[in-house]
């Protein structure tokens, strides 16, 4: 059966706007205390035996949807075929406060289409241009710390004798190993500090995994390669600005229940946005125009792999932003960005948890892929010859790097 270039890009809408809602999760226990708190603010405490009723993290569902929101530039356009859809455009450059609400495993598309409420607002993703941490995709904000509430539920419940979770398909079938955490490591550095740490670096290693996946072929829908996404300039620090929504010791009250958690990440998302420095989006398109034809290229149309000609591929745990580059800022954008970020701001480096002491996370845990057909036919993956884990990332971001630089060269992985 033949599919129209419409019915086409409907069906790649219905894939990624996540038209029904996740799985609910709840509390192991239930009180008219509990009841309060969902009705506040999720950093108000309640009165009565909250304590007790927060004493177990809920079991969280694994997550199975993806937010479909910005390969790098705005008011990107899509062509099907030979065509350029001209009611369609993908990216969009916001403010803090135009944030819809967070929705655990939520996947809603960053969409803007010229037909009245053709997609739902849901929870309004898109690109910020920030004074410390550069660009942000929220929408990878939101996937890395959804990735790390599930991650403290499980590890929460099986620390000391070790678990298996398996993540389904994405690029193949993912299974994360959790080998039993010595008791003398716990009682050092505090059983919610042990969890908080290992969730935050598997989280890491898992939306890593998603940059690698794309840019080796896979994608949502075959139809549709999305290599153009992987490592776009916002994604690997966006992530780590993910992970420090939930950076904190009092997880059995943020995660007290779904809908607190949603309260809490809106919370913190905005306030460290905020604290990055978020300039209003006119400032932020600016932002974004500022670096087209070197950064991306806004006469390529999704998904053409070079419509994003620069690619930050520092996986580590520690990450810089990319700032605007000096050369490439008109000296109107140069005085708006003074009046918001003052002169000469500093980037602001996130580090992500990786050891305790001479225990490398990587003793602990282990991300192991069982590549699926379209990656295994990959060069690389054949040299590999068996399912990849964490420990392989490094060589296949060289092998990333080699064929970006063939591409887009040498200075393809450099901000300027």
């Amino acid at each position: 059966m033949r599919i129209s270039s419409i019915a086409l890009v409907g069906l790649v809408a219905l894939a990624v706007s996540g038209c029904i809602g996740p799985g609910k999760w709840y509390p192991a226990q239930r009180s008219g205390a509990m009841d309060a708190v969902v009705l506040q603010d999720a950093s108000v405490s309640a009165p009565g035996d909250l304590d007790d009723v927060l004493m177990d993290i809920p079991s969280i569902p694994v997550r199975k949807k993806l937010r479909w929101c910005c390969a790098f530039g705005t008011d990107l356009r899509v062509k099907l075929g030979k065509m350029t859809l001209p009611w369609l455009k993908v990216g969009r450059v916001l403010n803090v406060d135009e944030l819809g609400p967070h929705r655990y495993d939520g996947a809603t598309a960053a969409i803007d289409d010229r037909r009245k409420n053709a997609f739902p607002k849901g929870e309004h993703n898109g690109l910020m241009y920030t004074c410390h941490g550069g660009f942000i995709d929220t929408a990878h904000v939101r996937e890395t710390v959804d990735w790390a509430a599930f991650f403290i539920s499980e590890f929460d419940r099986h620390l000391e004798e070790g678990s298996v979770l398996e993540l389904g398909d994405e690029g193949g079938d993912r299974v994360v190993t959790l080998r039993p955490v010595p008791a003398e490591l716990i009682e050092q550095h505090g059983r919610e500090r042990v969890i908080i740490s290992l969730a935050q670096w598997m989280a890491h290693q898992v939306m890593a995994w998603h940059e690698y996946a794309q840019w080796y072929g896979w994608s949502i829908l075959a139809l549709y390669p999305e290599v153009v996404s992987g490592f776009s300039p916002e994604d690997m620090y966006s992530n780590a600005v993910g992970l420090r929504l939930l950076d904190d010791l009092d997880i059995r009250r943020n995660l007290a229940s779904e809908k607190i958690y949603n309260r809490h990440i809106d919370k913190r998302m905005k306030q460290e946005l905020r604290r990055l420095g978020a300039v209003p989006k006119d400032v932020g398109r600016q932002a974004v125009q500022a670096v087209d034809h070197v950064w991306w290229d806004s006469d390529e149309r999704l998904p053409a792999k070079g419509l994003v000609r620069r690619r930050y591929m520092d996986t580590d745990t520690e990450l810089e932003p990319w700032l605007l580059p000096d050369r490439l800022v008109s000296p109107e954008l140069r005085a708006s960005l003074t009046k918001q970020c003052g002169e000469n701001p500093r980037s602001e480096v996130m580090r992500i948890p990786f050891s305790f002491g001479d225990v490398a996370f990587g003793e602990l845990l282990t991300l192991e892929i069982t590549v699926d057909r379209r990656l295994s036919k990959q060069p690389i993956f054949r040299s590999l010859g068996r399912p990849v884990n964490q420990d392989d990332f490094p060589v296949l971001l060289e092998g990333i790097r080699a064929q970006n630089r063939a591409e887009f060269g040498q200075r393809a992985d450099r901000p300027d």
